[in-house]
């Protein structure tokens, strides 16, 4: 009877919006009874706040020092690294320079893009740019979608992101860095969520270097995630990536062969 269905129900990626479009509606019961006690003792909460105050300001200044940079990397060749003009310039360094001279760049943009292959019956392609500025941020847009053939029928699914990155270490062999932003599922879904990033590449020997990233979002009480695995061969200003792509969308899971090209400028 309602055998037209079987198109939409089937399919990875429509199981994907429907499940990110699925609210679980948690009724508040805001029966919140506030019982002020005015038999505090004035002592009490002067010591109380005292000690609470003590304890944020020791906590912002590790978790500064953890996140930003600690007063022990002040003096370091780390502090003032700068951002190389493209990954393996020479083989000395990947996206960061130590340097007194004026050979390295105040910003930089890297363009990608990347094939997914999950199957003949499902694919991608992820479109990004990197833009690197006051050394040690960048600001990360993306793009992918996916199509899948279900029974002779073409379903999409398309998302939307933007981070903005700290790179927390920045060797001449090493970069790593965290980000928070914000990523939208369009299609039927059309919802926005808060994003939350970490990543790094090492540069292994001229013109290699390995990459890992990792972002998550919620939406809807659902996780969208994205785990990278590359393999990146440099040439000059040109890189060519290969490895494993690891998409969660809601409730499904999609497991990807990559491969791209990457230029700097």
């Amino acid at each position: 009877m309602l055998s037209f269905q079987g198109f939409s129900q089937n399919g990875k990626l429509n199981n994907a919006k429907e499940s990110l479009k699925t609210t679980s509606s948690t009724t508040n019961s805001s029966s919140s009874k506030r019982s002020s006690k005015s038999s505090s003792n004035d002592d009490d909460s002067f010591f109380g706040s005292l000690i609470a105050e003590l304890f944020i300001k020791l906590f912002s200044y590790t978790a500064y020092g953890v996140a930003i940079e600690s007063p022990f990397e002040y003096d370091s060749s780390m502090h003032s690294a700068e951002i190389a003009n493209y990954p393996y310039e020479t083989k000395d360094y990947g996206n960061f320079i130590y340097t007194d001279s004026t050979n390295y760049k105040i910003i930089r943009l890297d363009i990608y893009n990347r094939f997914l292959l999950e199957n003949k019956d499902l694919f991608g392609n992820n479109l990004g740019l990197d833009f690197r500025f006051l050394k040690r941020f960048s600001l990360n847009a993306d793009f992918t979608s996916f199509s899948e053939n279900v029974s002779g029928k073409r379903d999409n699914f398309t998302m939307y992101s933007a981070i903005l990155k700290y790179h927390r270490i920045r060797t001449q062999r090493f970069d790593a860095w965290f980000g928070l932003g914000a990523t939208h599922v369009a299609n039927s879904v059309n919802e926005t969520g808060f994003t939350f990033g970490v990543g790094g590449e090492w540069f292994i020997k001229k013109p290699i270097s390995l990459l890992f990233s990792h972002q998550t979002t919620s939406i809807n009480a659902e996780r969208v995630n994205n785990t990278k695995l590359l393999l990146k061969y440099h040439i000059k200003h040109y890189r060519i990536s290969t490895g494993y792509e690891h998409y969660r969308l809601g409730v499904s899971k999609i497991n990807t062969f990559s491969l791209g090209i990457e230029v700097s400028f």
